[in-house]
């Protein structure tokens, strides 16, 4: 279920900051942010991780990643082995750390052993579906949480790092490889004695997913695509952060008599909740604080109770005529609540409590689509998986 693999990395004797050569994952990413990483680095990896408009099947993409393995820009490592991934970083001005390990897990059926918490959107689905067919290669992680207890005691570490950076966001990234036997034993049998949950990165996990089942039907032997690099954290104690995703509509028809059967109302101040499953609305008339009332809120399933994006897909948007598809998605309140035009609104909501997490995953219940935002985001780039390396399973 969890292997090491051969990784594929940048040569620091040619790439001469690693840092600069990686990115963000695709997801938050924007045209701006995509031009900043192009100019700092000609080897930048979003020139892999997101297509210019005029190569919607990156073709141009694929041309690029084999010039670089062929000239050397990028070279495999000797052996499989396992990436222990260490994240430092301050959250509301507190340092934490968040570490996990990196390896390459076993592409299934959603279900008992891999296990999603939020839906997802096709649209997305559909170009991870063209990086995927066109570079044969993983090139940033997804996050899975394991329930493993004794998974955390085995990702210490003290010596030299093989990579140490920070990016301008201010987290600093390290990489260290686990190539001992004994030590990729214990954490692999540690993982895979679990269940895990999908923290980051649904749509691509439901993209190799699918592209398995495509290769399978055609009748291809397994050749690396039946798996998917993945960071594997605690559950307990992983040092992430599940931050929120807000709301932003350009139509937000909101009105209290509408509304007013299934929640409690009140004027509030500008700022994002933080009791789990309540919602503020801000328009450019004010803000409002809504509470489902219990009646209403017990018709929900436990986990969605506890999670202001069902709460208000389910309650909220039947009663003013939107839905999800209506929707833009930001992670911070500020950038939501700029972003309000005439006629909108912003919907800013709770994080998602880890009881609801954790009971959903249990349940095999999953939230809406953009329910979490979990910080930080593991660097795209720092390690590659390409399918024709990969010697597990």
């Amino acid at each position: 279920m969890f292997s090491p693999f051969t990784g594929l990395l940048f040569d620091p004797d040619v790439v001469s900051s690693v840092g600069d050569a990686s990115s963000p994952p695709y997801d938050v990413i924007d045209e701006d942010g995509r031009q900043a990483l192009l100019a700092s680095s000609p080897y930048n990896v979003v020139r892999l991780l997101l297509a210019d408009a005029d190569d919607p099947s990156y073709a141009e993409a694929a041309r690029l990643l084999r010039e670089w393995r062929s000239e050397g820009v990028l070279v495999p490592d000797p052996q499989p082995r396992l990436y222990l991934y260490s994240m430092q970083y301050e959250y509301h001005g507190e340092a934490r750390e968040a570490r996990g390990v990196l390896g390459s897990l076993e592409v299934t059926d959603l279900g008992e052993r891999v296990v999603p918490h939020e839906e997802t959107m096709a649209k997305h689905r559909a170009d991870r579906y063209s990086v995927l067919t066109a570079t044969q290669t993983n090139v940033d992680p997804i996050i899975a949480l394991s329930s493993a207890p004794e998974l955390a005691a085995l990702l210490g570490h003290d010596g030299p790092w093989r990579l140490d950076f920070t990016t301008t966001d201010g987290v600093r990234h390290r990489l260290h490889d686990i190539s001992d036997p004994d030590e990729i034993a214990a954490i692999t049998a540690a993982v895979r004695a679990h269940p895990v949950a999908i923290a980051d990165g649904h749509h691509r996990y439901t993209t190799a997913l699918q592209y398995r089942r495509d290769r399978e039907a055609e009748g291809h032997a397994p050749q690396g695509w039946d798996g998917i690099m993945t960071l594997v954290a605690p559950a307990q104690g992983s040092g992430l952060t599940c931050g929120p995703y807000h709301r932003i509509f350009d139509s937000f028809p909101f009105s209290a008599d509408r509304i007013a059967d299934a929640f409690t109302i009140a004027p509030a101040a500008r700022e994002a909740p933080q009791v789990p499953g309540e919602l503020v609305v801000v328009t450019q008339d004010g803000a409002w604080r809504l509470t489902a009332t219990d009646g209403f809120l017990a018709t929900l399933p436990e986990p969605w109770r506890e999670a202001s994006p069902a709460v208000a897909r389910e309650l909220l948007y039947p009663r003013l005529g939107v839905t999800e598809d209506h929707a833009a998605y930001v992670p911070e309140a500020t950038d939501a609540m700029a972003a309000v035009p005439p006629g909108g609104g912003a919907l800013l909501v709770a994080p998602v409590s880890e009881h609801a997490m954790a009971v959903a995953g249990e349940t095999a219940l999953r939230f809406p689509q953009k329910s979490t935002f979990f910080v930080p985001k593991p660097r795209a780039g720092l390690v590659m998986r390409p399918f024709d390396l990969s010697t597990e399973y």
